[in-house]
């Protein structure tokens, strides 16, 4: 007689609710009511393709009624059924990019300019990609790489319709990134790395813990070691690194940029001063181990309406 499998959906759920509760410092009450907090969707308005103004007309037509996001350029709210907004014109053509606000981050924070050389090293879908090309009017060196052929493809399919310059796609396994890539260094580098996406998650969604555990956490917390040590290789001194995800667990945020902080001796934590309603502060320690106080500069979110939970981290490499 087959053995009956047993859900272990519901203890997945305390044990979110409980870690995150003591990751903020807040008691598991107000951590279950920010883990089942709705988000608002978002949009981007794509300066490359169209004008801003009859854009914004033509989404009043389908009864859109969004809100700019002050703190980023070309960002607006969205109240839009996702199909509707999806399959009208002005996405199908590439003027308007669905996105969540928190992505925005990592690319305000690189602060990309024109003639840059930029790798972003986890590139599909594109949405980050396609926001540095916009924000430097197509005139930054994109290199965008992914490890999954499918990705690549689509991300390929993205910048085509969003009208993306990008001088070079890459194939590569990022945690062996700077191998492949072999002596070539990088004005700035985006690494939104793999995670558990706690931020996108909602705690009374049973599908949203398929695959959430603390054994994955950690199983990710070394993935984003190696590739963040590895795209560490490819930044010139002097040049930025924005590490991101769209996580809470402090052992894929605070912990790796600890890593890298003890491994090398060339990072400094440049301050991401943008003020968000919901930006704490990071986390001290985590599991018995104190990290560096430098990392309070880093950014934190917890979860919100307009933005979901994320963490963005802003390094420099010291000149030798």
């Amino acid at each position: 007689m087959s053995k009956k499998k047993i859900d272990k959906t519901p203890l997945k759920r305390q044990q979110w609710v409980e870690r995150t509760a003591l990751t903020l410092g807040i008691s598991t009450d107000e951590a279950r009511r920010l883990l089942s907090t709705p988000r608002q969707q978002s949009l981007r308005i794509n300066p490359l393709k169209g004008d801003l103004q009859e854009t914004l007309t033509e989404l009043r037509t389908l009864g859109w009624e969004g809100n700019a996001q002050t703190w980023c350029g070309n960002g607006y709210t969205n109240q839009l059924p996702i199909d509707q907004l999806r399959d009208s014109s002005a996405v199908t053509d590439g003027r308007v990019f669905i996105q969540n606000a928190a992505s925005w981050l990592p690319v305000l924070a690189l602060d990309a300019k024109p003639g840059e050389l930029i790798l972003d090293v986890c590139a599909a879908p594109g949405g980050k990609t396609s926001h540095i090309a916009a924000t430097t009017g197509n005139q930054a060196h994109i290199w965008a790489n992914d490890n999954s052929r499918a990705r690549l493809a689509k991300l390929q399919a993205n910048m085509k319709r969003l009208g993306v310059s990008i001088d070079q796609y890459t194939l590569f396994d990022a945690t062996a990134l700077a191998c492949k890539l072999g002596n070539r260094q990088f004005d700035k580098v985006l690494l939104d790395a793999p995670c558990s996406g706690e931020g996108l998650m909602q705690l009374d969604s049973d599908k949203d813990f398929t695959t959430w555990s603390v054994a994955h956490i950690k199983r990710l917390q070394q993935l984003q070691k190696r590739i963040l040590s590895q795209a560490w290789q490819l930044l010139k001194p002097g040049g930025i690194l924005i590490y991101s995800t769209c996580t809470i667990a402090p052992e894929e945020n605070e912990a790796v940029v600890d890593y890298l902080l003890r491994q090398q001796e060339d990072v400094s934590i440049m301050p991401f001063e943008l003020k968000l309603p919901n930006r704490v502060q990071t986390v001290k320690e985590w599991n018995g181990r104190t990290f560096s106080p430098v990392i309070c500069d880093c950014m934190r979110l917890i979860p919100s309406e307009d933005i979901e939970a994320f963490f963005v981290c802003k390094l420099k490499k010291l000149a030798s």
